[in-house]
């Protein structure tokens, strides 16, 4: 199933604490799977950037695929992700390619939006005898 999730305004002018649980945004939770945000203005020292959370509620593994599209009032662009969670995993940041600074040009992201998300349950591999001959 694909989903799409409406813009989110992004605050710029009041500055974010980013210490604890509080800081994160929910944009949505789809088929047992909550995705989060924290806005970093001048994350580069120059651009603002933005990090996603995405959170397995599941008791089961799942393959993950979505676009995030980062609006300025001069333009837009996006990027593509997809990957794969163990049941119950959370992952974030730049090493799960969850962290992008979408404008290098100084432009100030003013919303944020997903789009084309997908949620698909890993089903466990069946389970196969290991005979070296016929098995009965």
């Amino acid at each position: 199933m694909i989903g799409w999730v409406a813009i989110l305004m992004v605050q710029t002018t009041v500055a974010q604490e980013f210490p604890g649980d509080h800081a994160w945004k929910e944009l949505v939770v789809y088929e047992g799977v909550r995705f989060l945000y924290v806005f970093y203005p001048k994350a580069d020292a120059i651009n603002d950037g933005v990090v996603m959370m995405l959170q397995n509620q599941n008791d089961y593994p799942i393959e993950y695929r979505f676009t995030i599209v980062f609006e300025s009032p001069e333009g837009m662009t996006s990027a593509d992700v997809e990957g794969t969670m163990k049941p119950l995993e959370i992952k974030t940041g730049d090493v799960e390619g969850l962290f992008w600074v979408p404008f290098d040009d100084e432009r100030s992201l003013g919303a944020i939006r997903m789009r084309k998300y997908r949620i698909t349950r890993i089903d466990a591999p069946s389970q196969s005898s290991n005979c070296d001959s016929v098995c009965t």
